[in-house]
């Protein structure tokens, strides 16, 4: 009976697993066969049959990447290849797996995997998004892309932050505080994608970078970037700076 028991339950385990590498046998290449490619001087882009999007994403992203690469500290050209697919779909199936498309992310259409970048085009966005919005959306990736190169392990709010307040961050008004509550010290730890989103992190993370830009000056945070240390960047814990962010933002200047 015991063995029976064993049996089964490595039959389940195999089947299980199995079931998961078949999921995200999409995910495992991200160039496909009938992909062209545009060669820039800061990054490269592979698309579908969506041409003149992709060319002017690229024309965008190539010359717009130089100013985020050197603010990073970057002075050549990292390996950051941008992947356009011509569905939304598709583009979510190279992330998630064949289950992409059934999770409800109608939001998402972009995101990056270490130095490499999948967009849905811009010629195809979905219902949530409009071409400009995808195509600036693009900027928001590269920065994550860079990102990894200097911390690949950073926390989900410090990536987020740093990428929206070097490429398509929102303006903040103190009077959104009238109808939303500030994130939480916790919500500003989450790594979890949809806590985030759900706690505005989409329109606060920006500030929170602003803030530290402004009052420790953008070498502390670049190091902040590499390191996560607090400490050693600000002689503060990170609950202290976090303490100080929201009172920058309870008195914002506009």
């Amino acid at each position: 009976m015991r063995k029976r028991i064993i049996k089964i339950g490595f039959f389940i385990i195999a089947t299980i697993c199995l079931l998961f590498f078949i999921n995200f046998i999409p995910a495992f290449y991200l160039k496909s066969s009938d992909m062209n490619l545009l060669e820039g001087q800061w990054v490269n882009v592979y698309y579908e049959k969506e041409k003149d999007a992709a060319i002017d994403t690229f024309n965008y992203a190539d010359a717009e990447t130089e100013y985020i690469a050197k603010k990073l500290g970057f002075r050549e050209k990292e390996n950051v290849n941008i992947y356009i697919y011509d569905s939304q779909m598709k583009m979510q199936r190279k992330k998630y797996g064949f289950i992409g498309p059934f999770l409800g992310l109608d939001w998402y259409i972009g995101d990056n995997v270490g130095t490499r970048v999948i967009l849905t085009s811009p010629a195809n966005p979905g219902a949530m998004h409009n071409y400009d919005s995808v195509k600036y959306a693009v900027l928001h990736e590269i920065v994550h892309a860079y990102i990894s190169v200097l911390n690949p392990d950073i926390d989900l709010w410090l990536t987020e932050g740093v990428a929206l307040y070097l490429s398509n961050g929102e303006e903040f008004y103190k009077e959104y505080l009238d109808s939303m509550s500030i994130p939480t010290y916790s919500d500003t730890c989450t790594s979890n994608p949809i806590r985030f989103s759900n706690c505005g992190g989409y329109i606060f993370a920006t500030t929170y970078i602003e803030y530290l830009d402004v009052a420790y000056g953008w070498d502390s945070v670049l190091e902040l970037i590499k390191t996560e240390d607090y400490m050693h960047c600000f002689g503060k814990s990170q609950e202290d700076i976090y303490k100080e962010w929201v009172e920058y933002i309870k008195n914002y200047y506009q």
